[in-house]
């Protein structure tokens, strides 16, 4: 519960390929979720961070951002949550991108991280004949830290 995720990857690009980097609930429940980054391969360029959750009525709620970049994606970046009891913070190549201060919404419950390369799916739509196989969602580390709330 609570802490800073941060990974450095590579991310193929191809219509089809969803990479992604996540936490669930460990209760198993499919919400809350926060997508700490996901990139459609047909458009590499783009990453989308989320946070999907239940609002006091049950309903599905989403608050979610963009970002474009213009470099590569076939170069390394690094792609970062810092998810605390007030705020929610999404950074890329170590600069803030998005953020989240409604602390009635921020999960106070234990998550654990997924970071997957899925291919297909309704969101990203099938891999066509210039998607590239095989693909590689290349990883160099994920890192976790918690913080220390004393200080």
């Amino acid at each position: 519960t609570y802490g800073y995720a941060e990974m450095r990857a590579i991310i193929s690009e191809g219509r089809g390929l969803w990479p992604a980097f996540w936490l669930l609930p460990i209760s198993n429940q499919p919400l809350p979720e926060i997508n700490i980054m996901e990139i459609l391969g047909h458009e590499p360029d783009l990453v989308y961070m989320c946070f999907h959750y239940r609002d006091d009525l049950g309903a599905i709620q989403h608050e979610t951002s963009s970002w474009r970049n213009l470099s590569s994606f076939a170069d390394w970046h690094t792609y970062a949550v810092n998810w605390q009891p007030d705020t929610i913070v999404w950074y890329i190549d170590g600069l803030e991108r998005f953020r989240i201060d409604n602390s009635t919404i921020i999960p106070r419950e234990p998550m654990y991280l997924i970071a997957n390369l899925a291919v297909g799916g309704n969101w990203g739509g099938p891999p066509d004949s210039d998607t590239s196989f095989p693909s590689s969602y290349v990883i160099d580390y994920i890192k976790v830290w918690q913080l220390n709330n004393d200080d």
